[in-house]
């Protein structure tokens, strides 16, 4: 069957006023002839816009958006606010906007309404939220995973101001290291630095060897995860041992649970009326606390059930990796350093100078780009950082990598002649 021609004007009006004089549609769309939906329209156009609506069909095309019902000083006036405080969120926003007197009397949209209207139509003024931290995993086998702490400020008769660096190994529940260091300034007390929690670990390695993992909190000398900033000398020196280095959360102290509770282990066993005389006494006391909570005393934590840790799990006496201070140069590994930090890519932003830091070594991009967002990555096969624009990926700059050998890295009188070759180590796994 052909198809209808649209209906003439003269015929949509012969609708229109078939209706006013009470005819009805069916009859009506009978009489043209066209279908009983195209009479509906047109009584509809009719009726609601006139007979400018029926001479005049090609109306303007509703608006569309977030905001489309309101009016469309609405959608104006929040984009200004927006702009005005881009840091504000829609909630702060609508208190702005209920305060406008260009708004007044106008319906304002809800807040989960503005929040979908800015994403739609000013995207770049939205801040950009960071994935939450993973939680760090649980150790299921003995020296999968240390946790490391540090006791600060205990103040001692001398006048000394100490710090304890503490070891944990959660799953036999026993302390392998408490090591004492004065901290006291001229004016205060400072933290610990890169070569003491190094040498203090050197010493915790010698008597347990190397752990698959270790853990801290995000202290200036550990650092934050790889994902987050660039990694520290630290960091550095674990991943060239074949350590992983997981972090806790911010203010997540939970996270540290055993090497937490285990400062409170220990300074209640070595607790006096008055303060020990000075850092030698504090050592020998964490010395014997150490020793007496690991093999004599009975312990509750974990599956000791009453028993002195170590008699519970005297696996914990025997390394996974043997280590010694002497053999480090040859169990650590540029190429392990090299292979992780090419899985990463860091952002930073240019100086007016055209320069940013890394490791506390200077690079310069040229003023062409001061202000503006540099990525870096790291490329193993000649050492060098490669510098790109953030936004289109254009490289800028290659450049050596500073501070990545091994003597920096390690604190170690390191001879030149050794080369980054990967030496092959055994990981065995307890329980596999």
């Amino acid at each position: 069957m052909a198809r209808r021609p649209p209906l003439t004007v003269a015929e949509r009006e012969t609708i229109y006023y078939g209706k006013l004089n009470g005819k009805r549609l069916q009859d009506l769309a009978d009489e043209l002839p066209c279908s009983l939906g195209c009479a509906r329209k047109w009584w509809r156009v009719g009726r609601d816009h006139g007979l400018d609506g029926l001479r005049c069909p090609k109306r303007k095309r509703s608006q569309t958006g977030v905001l489309s019902h309101f009016d469309p000083l609405v959608a104006e006036q929040a984009l200004y606010w927006k702009r005005q405080h881009p840091k504000r969120g829609p909630t702060r926003i609508l208190v702005d906007m209920e305060k406008d007197p260009a708004l007044d009397g106008l319906a304002l949209p809800k807040r989960t309404a503005l929040a979908d209207f800015f994403r739609q139509a000013c995207p770049e003024l939205l801040q950009q939220h960071q994935p939450r931290p993973i939680k760090p995993p649980p150790a299921r086998h003995v020296h999968e995973l240390w946790q490391v702490d540090g006791k600060e400020a205990i103040r001692l008769a001398d006048g000394t101001i100490a710090t304890v660096f503490e070891v944990r190994e959660p799953v036999a529940c026993v302390c392998l290291g408490a090591i004492a260091h004065a901290v006291q300034t001229a004016k205060a007390w400072r933290k610990l630095d890169l070569r003491e929690a190094q040498a203090d670990l050197r010493q915790v390695f010698t008597e347990f060897g190397l752990p698959v993992g270790l853990q801290t909190d995000r202290e200036k000398v550990y650092g934050r995860p790889p994902t987050e900033a660039f990694p520290t000398l630290f960091t550095l020196w674990l991943v060239g041992l074949g350590i992983h280095h997981y972090f806790g959360r911010p203010n997540q102290a939970t996270d540290q649970a055993h090497v937490e509770r285990e400062h409170r282990t220990l300074f209640n066993w070595i607790e006096r009326p008055q303060p020990l005389a000075n850092l030698q006494e504090l050592q020998v006391e964490l010395d014997e606390a150490r020793r007496m909570h690991n093999y004599v005393l009975p312990s509750d934590a974990g599956d000791c059930h009453g028993r002195p840790p170590v008699k519970v799990h005297p696996e914990v006496l025997q390394p996974l990796r043997p280590y010694h201070p002497s053999a480090e140069p040859d169990l650590f590994s540029l190429d392990r350093i090299d292979c992780f930090l090419a899985k990463f890519t860091w952002s930073y932003k240019v100086s007016e100078v055209g320069q940013f830091n890394i490791l506390k070594r200077t690079y310069s991009v040229g003023t062409a780009h001061a202000g503006e967002r540099v990525d870096v990555h790291f490329d193993p096969q000649d050492r060098h950082f490669v510098f790109s624009e953030a936004e289109t990926g254009i490289t800028i700059k290659r450049c050596p990598a500073q501070g990545l050998d091994i003597a920096t890295i390690t604190g170690l009188d390191v001879p030149p002649t050794l080369s980054s070759e990967l030496i092959q180590l055994s990981f065995p796994c307890p329980g596999v």
